[in-house]
C-alpha cells in the first residue's frame, strides 16, 4: 500500500508540470538570447628606433662599435666603447615605439653587471643610468599607449670624481624591460614640464639653445632659473620643433615657445584639441581676429593700455601755409603763443608754426614729420607731450580694444585653470630709440624720420626696462586683470625660423614698431611667418600667451601633434 501511495504522488506532480506547460502555451511567449562575438585584429609591436648619439660623447673609433638596433631583432640595442680617462662618457638616445594596437606596460625591469666576466655591482667609478629622455626615471607599471613614442635616455660615465684609477677592465652591461598589455594598474609618470627643454639641451640636438641675455620674467622677484628656448637654423630642424613642443592644457592646444627666468613655460594658443591631437592650421590657430585700438592717430595708440584722452595728441597733416613763419621754440603769455627764432621755411631745427606770417597764435601747431603736425594749446610745448603719451606714470589709464579682447576671452574660458598659471610680465615695450634724430625732439630732428621703437631691430632682449611697459597682474602702474598676453617679437625672433611662426594667418605681436607719418604700427606675423608692422586699427588674428607655473607636470605624451604632452 505504501509503495502505491508514492506512486500517485508522483503522478501528480507529473501532471500538475504539464498542466502548467500547457496555460504558457496558450499565452505564448519565447524568451531567446542569439548573438555574435567577433574578434578584432589587433597587433602588438613595441621595439626600439631611432638612436641619436650625444655629440660630445668621446669618439669610439669605428662604426661597428656605436649603438646600433639589432638588425634580427628590433627590440636589442648593442653598443661596445672604450672610456679612457676619468670625465670620458657615451650617451644616446633611443626611441621606444608601441606601433601595434594594444597599449603596454613595463612588467619588469631586470639588469645584470659584470667585471671580466664576473657577476658584480656597478663600480665606483662608472655610473650607468637608463632613464626616460625627461629624467625621469623607468619604473614598472609605466604606460606606454597604442601609436605613441616615448625616448630612453643611455649613459656610461667614468666618473671624474674617483680617488683610484681601476685597471684596464671589460664591463658588461646588460638592461631588459618586458612590456605586457596594460591594465588598470597602469600608470602614467609625470614630469616637470621645464624639463622638456633641459632634456633636449642636453642632447645637444641643437634645438634648444639657453638665453644668457638680460631678462625680467616676473614683477614681483627676481628669477634664478635658467631661460630655455627652440631654435631652429633650418627648415628640416623647425619641422622636428613642430613635433616636439605641442601641450594640451585648459581644452586647448598650445606651443611651448620658452621657459621663464622662474621656472615657467610660456604657451602660445594653438587651437583645440580634435580626437586628443593639435593639428589646427590657419584661422584655427587662434581665438579671432581684433584691433589693437579704435584708432592709430597717435602714439599712445602703440600702447596695450592708453593714457587718458585729454593727452592724446592726435596727428593732422596739412601742408605749409604759404608764407608762415616757423619758430625753433615758441613762448606763451597766458593767452598766445609767440615763435622765437623764426623762419620762413620748415626745416629740422624749426617746426613751431602757427599757420601765418605773424608767429602768433592761440594754438600752434608742431610739425614732426612731413606734413604731419600735432596742435598744441594752453601753454603746451613738446618736450612732455611724447612722455605722457608713452612713458608717464599714469600713461596706462583706460584698456585698448586688444586687451579687453583678451581678457574677455581669458575670463569666459580660462578662470578655472587660474591655479596652474604664473603670474609673469608681458613687455609692451615702447623704449624710443631714435628721438634725438627723429622730428619730435625739441632741439630739432629730421623732418623725414618717423618714431621708432626698440623692438623694430628685432632685438634679442628679453629685457622691459620701463615699469609701465611690463603688464602684470602685481603691477599697478600696468595692471593685468588676468595672466594673459601675447608672444613679443623678441620671444618669436628666438625661435629663428619662419616656419615655427606660421600659420597662414596673420597675427598680433605685443611689440610696437614705429610711429611714421601719423600711424601707430605694431609687429604682428605675416602669413608665411616673416615680420610686418600694421596700423593698430587693423583687425589682425590673436594668439593668446599664457605661462604655467614653476614645477608644472605633464602625465603622458610626446610632444607631438598626433600625441602632445597633456598637463596634469
Amino acid at each position: 500500500m505504501k509503495r502505491n501511495k508514492k506512486q500517485i504522488t508522483t503522478y501528480f506532480i507529473l501532471f500538475s508540470l504539464l498542466l502548467i506547460g500547457v496555460v504558457y502555451a496558450i499565452l505564448q511567449a519565447n524568451l531567446q538570447i542569439n548573438g555574435t562575438a567577433k574578434i578584432q585584429a589587433n597587433t602588438w609591436n613595441i621595439y626600439f628606433d631611432n638612436i641619436q648619439e650625444n655629440e660630445n660623447s668621446v669618439v669610439i673609433g669605428n662604426d661597428d662599435q656605436e649603438a646600433v638596433i639589432d638588425p634580427e631583432n628590433n627590440c636589442k640595442v648593442d653598443f661596445s666603447v672604450s672610456l679612457a680617462i676619468p670625465g670620458d662618457f657615451y650617451e644616446f638616445t633611443v626611441d621606444v615605439v608601441n606601433a601595434g594596437t594594444i597599449d603596454g606596460m613595463i612588467d619588469s625591469i631586470n639588469n645584470s653587471f659584470k667585471i671580466n666576466g664576473v657577476d658584480s655591482d656597478i663600480p665606483d667609478y662608472l655610473d650607468y643610468t637608463i632613464t626616460y629622455s625627461t629624467g625621469v626615471s623607468i619604473e614598472p607599471k609605466h604606460k606606454l599607449n597604442h601609436n605613441s613614442t616615448e625616448t630612453y635616455k643611455v649613459r656610461v660615465e667614468y666618473k671624474n670624481d674617483i680617488e683610484e684609477l681601476p685597471s684596464a677592465t671589460t664591463l658588461t652591461m646588460s638592461f631588459e624591460i618586458n612590456y605586457v598589455q596594460a591594465d588598470d594598474t597602469a600608470i602614467i609618470v609625470p614630469f616637470n614640464i621645464y624639463n622638456v627643454f633641459q632634456s633636449e639641451l642636453d642632447s645637444n640636438s641643437g634645438l634648444v639653445l639657453e638665453y644668457t641675455g638680460t631678462h625680467q620674467d616676473s614683477f614681483t622677484q627676481t628669477g634664478n632659473e635658467k631661460i630655455y628656448h627652440w631654435y631652429a637654423d633650418s627648415d628640416d630642424n623647425a619641422n622636428i620643433i613642430l613635433e616636439k613642443w605641442n601641450v594640451i592644457f585648459a581644452g586647448y592646444c598650445w606651443e611651448m615657445i620658452r621657459t621663464t627666468d622662474t621656472g615657467g613655460v610660456k604657451l602660445t594658443y594653438n587651437g583645440v584639441p580634435v580626437d586628443g591631437k593639435c593639428t589646427a592650421t590657419g584661422a584655427d590657430q587662434q581665438i579671432g581676429t581684433s584691433k589693437m585700438n579704435t584708432s592709430g592717430n597717435s602714439p599712445a595708440y602703440e600702447g596695450y593700455m592708453i593714457p587718458e584722452s585729454s593727452k592724446i595728441k592726435k596727428y593732422t597733416a596739412a601742408s605749409a601755409v604759404s608764407g608762415s613763419l616757423y619758430g625753433t621754440g615758441v613762448t606763451w603769455d597766458g593767452t598766445n603763443y609767440t615763435l622765437t627764432n623764426t623762419s620762413t621755411s620748415y626745416n629740422s631745427t624749426h617746426h613751431y608754426t602757427c599757420a601765418n606770417t605773424t608767429g602768433i597764435c592761440s594754438t600752434v601747431r608742431y610739425y614732426y614729420y612731413y606734413i604731419c603736425y600735432i596742435t598744441l594749446s594752453g601753454g603746451e610745448t613738446i618736450e612732455p607731450v611724447l612722455t605722457n603719451m608713452l612713458n608717464s606714470s599714469d600713461v596706462n589709464y583706460s584698456n585698448s580694444v586688444l586687451k579687453t579682447y583678451l581678457e574677455t576671452w581669458y575670463q569666459n574660458n580660462m578662470t578655472t585653470y587660474a591655479s596652474k598659471l604664473e603670474d609673469t610680465i608681458f613687455c609692451n615695450d615702447r623704449t624710443l630709440t631714435n628721438l634725438s634724430s627723429a622730428g619730435w625732439n625739441p632741439n630739432g630732428g629730421g623732418t623725414y624720420t618717423y618714431l621708432k621703437f626698440k623692438s623694430l631691430s628685432i632685438q634679442n632682449d628679453l629685457s622691459c626696462e620701463t615699469v609701465t611697459d611690463q603688464f602684470s597682474t602685481q603691477n599697478p602702474s600696468a595692471l593685468l586683470t588676468y595672466p594673459v598676453g601675447l608672444m613679443t617679437t623678441t620671444e618669436s625672433n628666438l625661435l629663428n625660423n619662419k616656419n615655427l611662426r606660421k600659420t597662414g594667418n596673420v597675427y598680433w605681436l605685443f611689440s610696437p614698431s614705429a610711429y611714421t607719418d601719423g600711424m601707430a604700427n605694431n609687429y604682428y606675423v605675416k602669413a608665411d611667418g616673416t615680420f610686418d608692422d600694421y596700423g593698430a586699427s587693423q583687425t589682425t588674428g590673436v594668439r593668446p600667451t599664457i605661462s604655467l607655473k614653476p614645477g608644472t607636470k605633464v602625465s603622458s605624451g610626446d610632444g607631438s601633434k598626433n600625441n602632445p604632452y597633456i598637463v596634469e
